[in-house]
């Protein structure tokens, strides 16, 4: 998931962006990637095996040469796409004077968004596999001062194409070409007509954006560099889901400590990010931030109201799993340290990166072979960087390149949780690859909504399959609490950050105080909220909102939520009747609006269903979890 805005330049008025790649189609033989049957995962011998084999950590690594072939093309390409917006800017006050002119202007534009698409993702993924380099930072920080230009030489077209009367626009726009080819970017502009300024106050509002950005530019600074514990990401992930309680513990303060330390610099973070929201809602004449956001979706604002109402509604179902959780570990209450160790006996105590290989292609073979094919792509022509080191970033993210390919970023922590993340990023992956060899450019760029459902589809499809293969209650139930655990995440948690959000917004939009203790007050209410009567909120499990990236890129959490129960209901779809109908919806990328997309594939997020249909999938897992323990 990439958390930098300007890797497509399409929309000035665009929030948050999803970069596609594409690559030559190859077809792989069937006996490799489909004569496969559900590797048993708790097959220790296997894996003690595996765990002798050397690494090559060569090929566990980006190949960024794909893109360029050191920093110094890179360097020089960044010089020729500042002299080609200068072709762009010819046509100011030319863009709207005859069909050909718009045409000729968008060729140029289509030209030089792929360009910056590249460019972007070079100087991304070097960053982030380097995260002490001031270099990359420096190059960031270049790309970023171009983008800038380049985003009010836009700017400037696109208000030319506003100021269109409606039977202008039609008249100008209505060439077989244009409509194919740039009928959803021109689309799109129109849509926004009403949010659009002057031009001078748009040349402004791009020139405070270096101003505006810093909250999440800071964040990422000590995040990446400054905060210092005794974990990395991997060993914290394994810590937390220890059998011992006391290391659960120390690492749960460790890393929590690490954040409380400089609590009342984060709150000034998240108080400006908050703040740069409303700056640019209000400017521009939206109702409030959050439908600014959504409308760059192409969302209503109904669909984030209703998910919020309906998990609340229904909370007492995750209550009744931490107060399963409770029982089968023997607790006394359930602490934040407690929610990530399985409740019953692990059976994946070391999954080998080519072990974790085996089970995607085994849970992702209903999918079909197109989809195998693709995923055997990414596997062997080195799209993903797997393991965690000293100079990475954390976390986990697929970025795609138009002009490339999808780069995926792994910690892998050889368990199923990693698997499990592998899955999902495939899943953005693929989407992307589809989209990009189906679609023209401007059609291949899936919103964040929809890419949140190929991702959480493959997770759905990874368990489902898991739990159907088990080969004694043992395994079955280790998989049921994974399945749990997902939805969990995803559904209930991401609800509850998606809830935080709206509440910090709203309050500063009605001149309330935003400070630390009022972010830990909000915070701590909704962990007893969501986690019910058996959850202990201690002090330091307040300042959990100060660890979540995601809040620099503002209201997008909930597309997890949204994405989750889709991605649920069309993983039970794929496996009662194939994988057709999943297979069309990746290759339509973003030619239709997302919740048009979705409804098309059977899927209606503007309706609860969805949602409560995941629910009623997590209490029936509740159960079934619930008569195996007690056996």
């Amino acid at each position: 998931m990439s958390n930098k805005i300007y890797y497509k330049a399409i929309m000035i008025l665009s929030i948050s962006v999803f970069c596609i790649g594409a690559m030559p189609e190859i077809s792989y033989g069937n006996d490799f990637l489909h004569n496969k049957s559900i590797i048993a995962i708790d097959n220790q011998e296997e894996t003690k095996q595996e765990n002798k084999k050397h690494i090559d950590y060569n090929k566990m690594c980006w190949n960024l040469q794909a893109l360029y072939k050191n920093d110094a093309e890179w360097e020089k390409d960044l010089k020729k796409f500042t002299k080609d917006i200068k072709e762009l800017k010819n046509y100011t006050g030319k863009i709207t004077k005859s069909k050909t002119h718009l045409d000729f202007a968008l060729e140029i534009k289509e030209r030089l968004d792929i360009k910056l698409n590249k460019l972007g993702g070079y100087v991304k993924l070097k960053k982030d596999i380097s995260k002490n380099s001031y270099k990359y930072l420096a190059m960031d920080e270049k790309l970023d001062n171009v983008y800038r230009d380049y985003r009010m030489v836009c700017s400037g077209l696109e208000l030319e194409v506003l100021k269109l009367s409606d039977k202008e626009f039609k008249e100008i726009s209505s060439s077989k070409k244009i409509k194919s080819k740039y009928n959803r970017y021109l689309s799109s502009i129109r849509s926004s007509k009403d949010y659009y300024l002057d031009q001078t106050s748009e040349n402004i509002l791009a020139d405070v954006s270096k101003i505006t950005s810093l909250p999440g530019y800071i964040y990422e600074l000590f995040r990446n560099m400054d905060k210092k514990t005794n974990l990395n990401p991997s060993e914290y992930s394994q810590a937390l889901e220890s059998f011992d309680r006391n290391e659960r513990k120390s690492a749960y303060q460790n890393e929590f400590v690490s954040y409380n330390d400089n609590i009342n610099t984060l709150a000034g973070l998240l108080v400006g990010q908050v703040n740069k929201n409303i700056f640019y809602s209000t400017q521009r004449g939206y109702e409030s931030s959050l439908d600014m956001y959504l409308k760059s979706d192409g969302v209503n604002t109904k669909v984030y109201d209703r998910l919020i109402e309906t998990v609340s509604d229904n909370t007492s179902s995750l209550h009744k799993y931490i107060s399963l959780r409770k029982k089968a570990l023997n607790l006394d209450k359930v602490y934040y340290y407690d929610m990530f160790v399985p409740i019953v006996d692990s059976v994946d105590n070391s999954i080998g990166y080519e072990k974790a290989q085996g089970i995607i292609y085994s849970a992702l073979a209903p999918l079909g072979k197109e989809y195998s094919d693709i995923v055997y792509k990414a596997f062997n022509e080195r799209w993903i960087d797997v393991y965690s080191k000293d100079e990475k970033v954390s976390g986990a993210y697929c970025l795609s390149v138009y002009d490339a390919h999808p780069y995926i970023l792994l910690n892998y922590g050889s368990n199923l949780s990693s698997v499990s993340t592998l899955a999902h990023e495939l899943g953005h992956g693929v989407y992307s690859y589809m989209s990009a060899k189906n679609q023209n450019y401007y059609n291949s760029n899936p919103s964040i909504f929809t890419h949140e459902v190929a991702s959480t589809t493959n997770e759905a499809l990874l368990y489902e399959v898991l739990i159907k293969n088990a080969t004694n209650d043992k395994e079955k139930a280790y998989y049921i609490t994974q399945y749990l655990d997902l939805i969990k995440d995803t559904v209930f948690i991401q609800t509850m950050y998606a809830e935080f959000e709206k509440i910090i917004h709203e309050m500063m939009e009605n001149g309330e105080v935003l400070n630390t203790l009022v972010l830990d007050d909000t915070w701590g209410k909704l962990l007893q909220k969501y986690y019910g009567k058996d959850y202990e909120l201690d002090q330091l499990a307040k300042v959990g909102w100060s660890r979540i990236p995601h809040f620099y890129n503002s209201f997008y959490v909930y597309k997890y939520a949204t994405g989750c129960s889709a991605g649920v209901a069309f993983a039970q779809d794929i496996l009662k009747n194939g994988s057709d109908n999943y297979i069309s919806f990746l290759k339509k990328g973003s030619s239709d609006s997302p919740t048009n997309l979705l409804k098309k594939a059977g899927v209606d997020l503007t309706s609860t269903q969805p949602i409560e249909n995941t629910i009623n999938k997590f209490d029936e897992l509740v159960k079934e979890l619930e008569t195996i323990i007690v056996k």
